[in-house]
């Protein structure tokens, strides 16, 4: 039962029960590890300035349904929460892996006031998920209200931050905004809500690692759906092709 080529490795001198080695042998199912894609956490932005995708052609609603259909077809779970105003929202049952239901929510519209429904992150997020969620947001300027004050006077901006930690797979804004986020408002634009707006957002980036995808136009959307697919839900090797 000696491995002489080893034990001889181990000294040139034998010396039984020191030196000589014995070579066991295993058994290996052959079975890579699985890959677990990322869970995606999707809420879209369906007020008065968003377009109804009965009727006209919604780029959030085309980008978020490229999102969930690629997320579900990789093996991972989708939540979509459509909203607009506090107490204009809907959403799924919890994380599905049900494409139907999650189209019937993007395909849904409100069209009211923009308020981002702060307490269904809080109570999504309120502690730590077992699998890695990515929390995405598909809006223009109006997700600053995101950083408001929730039901209970909670800050907006903590909320935001739990979310993200507890979340453990990243958060994206994916926002149409009128202006540059990083240069200073033109005239136009320069009133206390503009300002406001650009703060938080810069803020969300800078010191919560929100990642901002700012889009000139709506078909940015579509961009970055399709990038953000490949990238996190596309069979291994095919995310090269980016």
């Amino acid at each position: 039962q000696i491995d002489w080529m080893h034990s001889l490795l181990q000294s040139p001198t034998l010396i039984p029960g020191l030196t000589t080695v014995q070579r066991h042998w295993g058994q290996d199912s052959h079975v890579p590890p699985k890959r677990q894609p990322v869970d995606l956490d999707l809420y879209v932005d369906c007020s008065g300035s968003m377009p109804h995708p009965q009727y006209l052609t919604s780029y959030t609603t085309l980008a978020g349904a490229i999102l969930c259909l690629s997320a579900l077809r990789a093996g991972a779970r989708v939540k979509v929460t459509l909203w607009s105003g506090k107490h204009q929202f809907t959403a799924t049952e919890g994380f599905v892996q049900d494409e139907h239901a999650a189209l019937a929510v993007l395909t849904d519209y409100f069209g009211g006031g923009t308020a981002f429904p702060i307490h269904l992150l809080r109570k999504t997020y309120e502690r730590p998920r077992d699998r890695p969620a990515h929390i995405v947001i598909l809006s223009d300027d109006g997700v600053s209200t995101l950083y408001d004050m929730d039901e209970w006077g909670n800050d907006g901006f903590v909320v935001a931050e739990t979310a993200l930690r507890h979340a453990g797979g990243g958060g994206t804004l994916v926002l149409n905004l009128p202006w540059s986020l990083d240069a200073p408002l033109k005239q136009s634009y320069a009133s206390d809500y503009w300002s406001q707006s650009q703060t938080a957002i810069k803020r969300a980036r800078d010191e919560q690692g929100w990642a901002v995808y700012d889009v000139r136009d709506w078909d940015g959307m579509i961009e970055f759906a399709r990038h953000f697919s490949k990238t996190h839900y596309a069979p291994p090797g095919e995310s090269d092709a980016v």
